[in-house]
């Protein structure tokens, strides 16, 4: 079984913090939102064979760790 990256844990407590913040009732992010959650300028795009649409938060904090 792999392990789970250092950083993991972390950034997904930071994601969920945020994603709960931003958008309170929701489990699956579009691309819009998960740039919003990120924190990154609106014109930033994500690429697809990074992050799913939609994605879910685990799935976020996956791709940037």
């Amino acid at each position: 079984m792999p392990r789970e990256k250092e950083l993991y844990a972390d950034t997904l407590e930071r994601i969920r913090k945020r994603a709960d913040m931003l958008y309170p009732d929701k489990l699956l992010y579009t691309r819009k939102e998960q740039v919003a959650i990120l924190g990154l300028p609106t014109a930033y795009e994500l690429r697809a064979r990074h992050v799913p649409i939609p994605a879910t938060c685990e799935q976020l904090a996956r791709a940037f760790c």
